[in-house]
């Protein structure tokens, strides 16, 4: 009699994991996929894709500062979040071409003498921001240029 129970107990055991692992799943397959931004691995993917008069110019602090600030601006537009359970919602979020540059522009004008960005020109956060586009293209946190509306 004691089997039986033993048995029940197993198999009552194995239904609520496959359950619980196949609900999981489930609601998983649904979710768009979560790219993760690891600043380090971006750093060193920014630092070799600069153009060579970049390079010879800039450290890897000037390259992860600015990077730094990209960031800091893409979670003030609630574009990106630190951790990585967080929905960024389904709504429409505009950022002109122009706004992260001038943004980060005015990080490394407020930067103190000595900080790390502190000395990077307009051009090399230029440099740096197409750079890390291209990182953040190879790992799928932004797709192809969308066309614009046709304007005849």
């Amino acid at each position: 009699m004691i089997w039986v129970f033993g048995v029940l107990a197993v198999l009552t055991t194995f239904v609520i994991a496959a359950v619980s692992v196949g609900s999981t799943t489930a609601n998983l397959a649904t979710r768009a996929r979560r790219s993760v931004y690891d600043l380090e691995e971006a750093v060193d993917y920014v630092a070799a894709h600069l153009p060579d008069e970049a390079t010879a110019e800039i450290g890897f602090d000037d390259v992860r500062a600015v990077l730094e600030w990209n960031l800091d601006y893409l979670q003030s537009k609630g574009i990106a979040s630190l951790k990585t359970a967080d929905d960024p919602g389904s709504g429409l979020i505009v950022v002109g071409d122009a706004e992260p540059l001038a943004w980060i522009l005015g990080r490394v004008d407020a930067a103190e003498e000595g900080q790390p960005g502190a000395q990077v020109t307009d051009e090399q956060v230029a440099m740096v921001l197409v750079a890390n586009r291209g990182y953040e293209r190879s790992i799928g946190a932004i797709g192809d240029e969308v066309e614009g509306p046709r304007i005849d």
